[in-house]
């Protein structure tokens, strides 16, 4: 990416918002999180757009996006003008219209009604300009533009064709969009100081049929799943030991004030980094049982809050790699399968939950055995909802 488009991208940022603060993270008095909301991009675009790591194609429909908006700035400025002057005419005309005729008076009417109408109606067609941008923006999971067009687009769905759902079923009903049913959060055991938190925020999870992968059971029993997470890591700026206040050693669990444990909004926590992964899965479907199979893809941070890492000791490089890098060896037991009948499951409504431990190699507080969390998928979306014929034999 040449170095030009991410120095344009900042000076119009400052053209509309005013200059660039790092130590707050803001433009002029306006935050990111504003910023992206203007134009219609997520956090995590707009921070790629900042930090350099945004395409050709992002950065050059960002810079139209904040053009049109200083267009729009600059049109409801000079309407403001003309409704002044609209009323300045006004007071003259009261004071003059004695002397001019009827024929006059209303010519000068007619050209004030026409000047604010005119700049009115384009004031109001202004944001008709920025739906082709809103249209294209992508979503937060990287491979929307593969699974979640418009029906009538020209692309091809990787999910099952309508005539091909009887023959992949049962995993014909998992196919669609999945999300993490519930955050979740654990200790990470393996930095220099206690008090790191990782939380678990979403999973934006798309799931399709294997055509050619089975577990034995023949087509349709395997599912292939794209997972994105965002999760965030966590400081207790007091270094609370995890044993025994929120981890009993004896039972290798949590305790209850760990689980009622809240990090947004107490002061105690800071919040350090977000966290963006990606991951696939294989989901073996049996009648009675659900087997996940999961395969990281990559992570980045994003949002890191320098000032407090570098006073805590806290490497982020460090944790993406040799601890969360050590979360992969995660272990997850089979789930029982609550959808043997795959016309029960519902959008909205079904979850399948995993119970899992997970051990890290260079944990550094000597408790060993594992940290167990549970973590749980929810039916969003569907693709195929209609009813399913084969039979459910356990």
């Amino acid at each position: 990416m040449e170095q030009s488009f991410k120095d344009k991208f900042i000076t119009k940022l400052e053209e509309k918002y005013g200059p660039w603060n790092k130590s707050t993270s803001k433009f002029g008095a306006t935050s990111f999180g504003v910023i992206s909301q203007d134009l219609s991009i997520s956090a995590s675009q707009f921070s790629k757009l900042i930090y350099g790591t945004a395409t050709e194609g992002m950065y050059q429909r960002s810079i139209e996006n904040i053009n049109r908006l200083l267009l729009r700035e600059s049109i409801r400025q000079e309407l403001t003008v003309t409704l002044a002057e609209k009323e300045e005419l006004e007071k003259a005309l009261y004071k003059k219209e004695q002397q001019l005729t009827a024929n006059r008076r209303k010519l000068l009417l007619y050209l004030i009604a026409a000047l604010c109408t005119g700049a009115l109606i384009a004031y109001m067609l202004l944001p008709r300009l920025t739906k082709r941008e809103e249209l294209i923006v992508a979503g937060n999971h990287p491979l929307d533009i593969y699974f979640d067009q418009d029906f009538n687009a020209n692309f091809n769905s990787p999910y099952l064709d309508i005539a091909e759902v009887q023959d992949f079923c049962p995993c014909s009903a998992y196919e669609g969009e999945w999300v993490l049913s519930n955050q979740y959060k654990l200790p990470l055991p393996g930095s220099r100081r206690p008090g790191l938190y990782y939380l678990a925020k979403s999973a934006d999870v798309r799931m399709k049929c294997s055509r050619y992968d089975t577990t034995g059971m023949g087509q349709g029993s395997v599912l292939s799943a794209y997972e994105y997470l965002i999760n965030e890591i966590w400081l207790d700026t007091k270094m609370t030991p995890l044993s025994p206040t929120y981890f009993n050693q004896e039972a290798l669990s949590f305790t209850q004030e760990f689980e009622e444990l809240q990090f947004e909004g107490n002061p105690q926590f800071k919040k350090v980094a977000t966290i963006h992964s990606f991951f696939t899965d294989k989901f073996e479907i049996y009648p009675d049982s659900i087997v996940r199979k999961g395969e990281p893809c990559g992570r980045y941070a994003s949002d890191v809050d320098q000032e407090l890492a570098a006073k805590y000791e806290i490497d982020i490089k460090y944790i993406l790699k040799n601890v969360l890098g050590n979360m992969t060896t995660t272990r997850c037991s089979s789930t029982a399968n609550p959808f043997c009948d795959p016309n029960d499951l519902k959008e909205k409504e079904s979850t399948i939950l995993f119970d899992c431990i997970y051990t890290i190699n260079n944990e550094n507080l000597g408790i060993g055995g594992g940290y167990p969390y549970q973590k749980g998928y929810l039916l969003k979306k569907q693709n195929y909802a209609d009813n399913l014929i084969c039979a459910c034999e356990r």
